[in-house]
């Protein structure tokens, strides 16, 4: 008999990830969203991929995008995730740390990963897999900010 959706969404609870901050830059300006769902696909081609939530408000710019920059959180980094966490607009979002520059997605300064990829291919699968190859990534050491029982 298959789990409810309350028990399936508490096992996958159960499983702890990084986190990371996915962002483009649009017309309007960059856009960007918390995810936990990243993992490495491939290490040759070097490929990664991440999910984003189809109601997630940045799901459009995401689709449109031909480049997105994902910055890995160290455990000091709190704070950058929290407006990303919350929805705040923006300029909220998008504060002095990042780098913000037309043509090249938006980068954290001092993330303990910097990776810039090209999408490859999104994927439907309830929610939008990306499928990027990594053109660059830069990396500091430090502990990674962990996500574990819905909770940072």
């Amino acid at each position: 008999r298959p789990p409810s959706l309350a028990q399936a969404q508490d096992g996958l609870s159960r499983l702890a990830s990084g986190v990371a901050l996915a962002a483009c830059m649009t017309s309007r300006g960059p856009a960007g969203v918390l995810v936990n769902s990243l993992t490495g696909l491939s290490a040759q081609p070097p490929r990664i991929l991440f999910c984003v939530r189809k109601t997630e408000p940045s799901h459009p710019a995401l689709l449109d995008a031909e480049a997105v920059g994902l910055s890995i959180l160290a455990d000091d980094q709190q704070a950058e995730a929290d407006p990303f966490a919350r929805a705040a607009p923006p300029h909220e979002r998008f504060g002095p740390r990042w780098t913000l520059s037309e043509g090249a997605p938006p980068r954290l300064a001092g993330a303990l990963a910097s990776i810039e990829g090209r999408v490859r291919s999104r994927i439907d699968a309830g929610s939008q897999v990306f499928v990027l190859d990594i053109m660059t990534a830069e990396t500091r050491p430090g502990t990674p900010l962990i996500y574990f029982g819905r909770g940072i």
